[in-house]
């Protein structure tokens, strides 16, 4: 184009920008009309809805929930057994219980007088005690309620070598002599397969091991410090990093000994009954007191699905695929108020599963 039109190009086009102008505001003054000449109605505008996020994280206050059902899980409140499939069953005498369960109408209590020593509690359906077992010292039982597993040369032993025991509801014990051992915790239990923490006398990693109660030894599973087993036996979580600047845990598929996610933000626990969710905790986790915050992982892909908030959460448990129920205390002390609350992973939402109270409060396997 040569420079000498550019002036009247110009000029063109900005006549034809005033016409489209002016028509513009013509027809925006007039209104659309329809092809009849009549007036039509104004074009609308499509408007997109706004996304709205889910809350996933929930601040729980006890004293403002509405009630709800009671646990479904065995649980103490003062020296009583509640919960479960049982009726309430009292612990005799004042010795501190640091762990409950059930075995269908036998109540087990673990009873920790002090640092160096502890027992298992046996009662029958009438609140009788039937056993006695000493220096027991960790205890779990199967999500059907159908067996229990417990050990001795845990945490109060200080010893080398312990014993796993292995019970099921006619209450007779099938033992494993686990003399190479130390640190000793039973993890799970499921069907006849015991889930065990140890490490070896010159170790100073405790793995994963895995007893079938029929055979005379247990198998290293090299899972390094686990924490948890899911109640099908499929899952175990681990801490593979654990250091003074902070820790990592894994989930790991049992079956394949294969690593199946990781997560350096959360100390994990308990999995639910049937592996949705995965409890986690700040990685600092451990103060006497509880913690401020307790989270719900997605126990396939690591996914934080739900998080709840309170002056203090001294312990979880998965009631089932969806709900959870909290030691909720109104403040990080020892002389605090407390209830079991239930909380919904798919909503958030909670509700009171017992009275508030300043009774001592302990949820069990």
């Amino acid at each position: 184009m040569s420079n000498r039109n550019r002036p009247l190009v110009i000029a063109v086009a900005a006549v034809a920008v005033v016409a489209v102008a002016g028509g513009g505001m013509l027809a925006a003054a007039r209104g659309p009309e329809s092809q009849t000449g009549a007036s039509a109605a104004p074009l609308s505008v499509p408007r997109t809805p706004p996304t709205t996020l889910p809350v996933t994280k929930v601040v729980i206050d006890a004293s403002k929930l509405p009630t709800g059902r009671s646990p479904q899980v065995p649980y103490l409140r003062g020296r009583t057994v509640q919960g479960g499939i049982s009726s309430a069953v009292k612990v005799p005498g004042s010795v501190p219980v640091e762990a409950v369960a059930r075995l269908w109408d036998t109540t087990l209590a673990m009873e920790v007088p002090d640092a160096n020593s502890s027992s298992l509690v046996v009662l029958n359906e009438a609140g009788k005690v039937v056993q006695r077992l000493p220096g027991i010292d960790s205890l779990v039982t199967s999500s059907n309620g159908n067996a229990a597993a417990y050990a001795t040369g845990g945490r109060y032993t200080g010893r080398d070598g312990g014993t796993v025991h292995f019970r099921t509801t006619d209450n007779k014990d099938v033992i494993l002599d686990h003399a190479r051992a130390r640190d000793i915790e039973v993890l799970a239990v499921v069907d006849r397969t015991v889930y065990i923490s140890s490490r070896p006398e010159d170790g100073e990693t405790p793995s994963l091991h895995i007893w079938h109660s029929d055979a005379n030894m247990a198998e290293d599973t090299k899972v390094a410090r686990p924490v948890a087993v899911s109640p099908d036996g499929t899952l175990a979580a681990g801490l593979p990093v654990f250091t003074d600047s902070g820790l990592c845990s894994v989930v790991t598929d049992l079956s394949k000994r294969r690593q199946q996610w990781r997560t350096c933000q959360y100390r994990l626990d308990s999995f639910s009954p049937g592996n949705a969710f995965v409890l986690g905790y700040p990685p600092n986790a451990g103060s006497p007191y509880g913690e401020s915050a307790a989270s719900v992982l997605d126990a396939k892909t690591g996914k934080v699905v739900r998080t709840w908030l309170a002056e203090s959460l001294r312990n979880a448990v998965p009631e089932d695929d969806d709900h959870v129920l909290f030691e909720w205390h109104d403040q990080a002390g020892p002389k605090s108020r407390s209830a079991v609350v239930r909380c919904t992973v798919s909503t958030g939402q909670c509700e009171l599963a017992s009275p508030l109270s300043p009774e001592p409060l302990l949820l069990g396997s």
